[in-house]
């Protein structure tokens, strides 16, 4: 499945004063013309609107909180001008707005993928990731940094030209930096993460711990260049085929000489239903070719009449064997 969406968020501006109308209109001494101005402030634009029910909604999630403005929060003109708020007010919509901007941002900027699904999100700094299957990530931008955190799961960052304005992706001990370029990261478990950098320049580095400066030199990666990292081996850097790294974006899956065990756990991630391997000879016979990601039945019956194999399945389960042999006959 995918899916465009702008990401696009409400200015600060805007923000403050939504919440500083979440406050006026929930306080119980509020003036009877209150109603009136805050439909004349909501008919200005369609971008005070979008802030006043995005807020509204990060409110609802905040919980059961209870603000009272006791002056006037700002004069408000049909034309859009600088607006004046008195202290008392702008202290209880900064109350406000501490609390719900928590929620806000924990709600708008978490995404994340189901098993088979695809989504793409551009963001609000012009960034284009695409989520492959299960796939979760977080976003922290502020002034200084863009930062994304890769949960588990796959992504391919098209970040955005902005020299001021670092992209960092962590991953559990790592931390790319990017710069305007394009790459793929990949997380399956606790255990394996690859980088594959399609354009531009990367560089990997553990995260530093407690201020201090990290214990590994960075390593920068060239166009066309995949780190792999892992806890059981030493980093290993290799040059893989961008087709085949690339083809789930395209709703692909591709193999070439690929051990069989290996390939029905690459087609496993993209669909519930999942494919065993009964022994270990079975395991090592050679797959190659295109598959549609998610289509487990047509991978099963394309290896099954290659290698003369039998597919037996179990609820959501299909275990692939070799066929018993029948006894020859006297």
């Amino acid at each position: 499945m995918n899916s465009t969406q702008d990401d696009s968020v409400p200015s600060n501006e805007l923000r403050a004063e939504a919440a500083a109308w979440i406050a006026r209109l929930r306080d119980e001494q509020r003036d009877p013309g209150l109603e009136a101005e805050f439909h004349a402030w909501l008919a200005e634009s369609n971008e005070h609107r979008r802030a006043f029910d995005r807020m509204t909604r990060a409110w609802e999630q905040a919980g059961k909180i209870r603000m009272r403005a006791r002056d006037e929060v700002a004069d408000v003109r049909k034309e859009r001008r600088s607006r004046f708020m008195p202290w008392g007010a702008a202290l209880a919509a900064t109350l406000v707005l501490a609390v719900i901007t928590a929620v806000y941002y924990w709600r708008d900027n978490a995404f994340a993928t189901g098993v088979g699904q695809r989504q793409v999100r551009v963001l609000r700094d012009g960034t284009r990731i695409v989520l492959n299957t299960d796939t979760r990530i977080e976003l922290h931008y502020d002034e200084h940094v863009r930062r994304v955190r890769l949960i588990r799961g796959e992504a391919w960052f098209d970040v955005s030209k902005h020299p001021t304005w670092p992209f960092l992706v962590s991953v559990g001990d790592e931390e790319i930096r990017a710069l305007g370029t394009s790459f793929i990261v990949r997380h399956d478990n606790d255990e394996d993460l690859s980088v594959t950098l399609v354009d531009g320049q990367i560089s990997v580095s553990p995260i530093a711990q407690n201020d201090e400066a990290p214990s590994k030199a960075p390593q920068v990666l060239a166009p066309g260049q995949r780190l792999i990292i892992s806890r059981h081996q030493p980093p290993a850097l290799d040059r893989p085929e961008l087709s085949r790294v690339t083809a789930w974006e395209r709703g692909r899956v591709e193999f070439d000489d690929t051990p069989l065990e290996a390939a029905t756990t690459e087609m496993n991630r993209y669909n519930s239903t999942h494919i065993r391997v009964s022994d270990v000879e079975v395991a090592q016979l050679r797959v190659g070719g295109v598959f549609r990601a998610g289509d487990s039945d047509e991978f099963v019956k394309i290896v099954t009449a290659a290698f003369g194999l039998r597919a037996d399945r179990n609820g959501s389960e299909i275990m692939l064997t070799r066929p018993v042999t029948p006894a020859p006959r006297p």
